[in-house]
């Protein structure tokens, strides 16, 4: 007596029914992906600012005043993305076609007493409104913002998001650009006595 087997396949349709559920799995995936990718970048900005906040504030209860400059808080800052930044120098803002805030290792050397001895580092998130108007990570700055009496920070989040109080601080001033968002977190006033 002969057996006969049946071989039967899948159909074209069990085919396309699968390949249209692989690919809503990928689509999925893609996009959850891309928002875990975004929060890590702003977690990671979120802790350098408070870190450096914190830092700050000590500098200032010990010094009795802000320290003074425009500086990138952090290490490893890139050069500019637009092809007309300075050669060789490591920036986190390029406010006009000629003026950049620029990474300040002695700055950091004086800080380190106040924020430990691993430098709190942001993710370099990079905005921009014009070719010649960007920022990264965090910028320090003693007198600028809304006035010359003003000390800040300007943090670069990945994103257009609501920009986070840190640290007991709450963002003074927002701005999106490049689909990202720069918050700025007002520290205090060069005239704190």
């Amino acid at each position: 007596m002969i057996r006969k087997i049946s071989s039967r396949g899948f159909t074209i349709v069990e085919l396309l029914v699968v390949i249209v559920v692989i690919g809503v799995l990928a689509a999925v995936t893609v996009v959850a992906y891309n928002g875990i990718q975004q929060r890590a970048q702003n977690a990671k900005t979120q802790q350098a600012l408070a870190a450096w906040l914190k830092g700050l504030q000590l500098y200032k209860a010990e010094n009795g005043r802000w320290p003074a400059g425009w500086n990138c808080l952090g290490e490893g800052y890139l050069y500019g993305p637009t092809g007309t930044e300075t050669s060789g120098v490591a920036q986190c803002r390029q406010t006009n076609s000629t003026t950049y805030v620029v990474e300040n290792p002695s700055f950091n050397v004086t800080m380190k007493p106040y924020i430990g001895n691993t430098i709190p580092t942001p993710a370099f998130v990079t905005a921009r409104s014009t070719d010649t108007l960007w920022y990264r990570g965090l910028m320090y700055a003693y007198g600028g913002g809304g006035t010359a009496t003003d000390v800040y920070i300007q943090a670069a989040y990945a994103g257009a998001i609501t920009c986070p109080p840190v640290g007991g601080v709450t963002p003074s001033l927002t701005g999106a650009a490049g689909g990202n968002t720069a918050c700025y977190y007002q520290v205090g006033y060069t005239t704190d006595t």
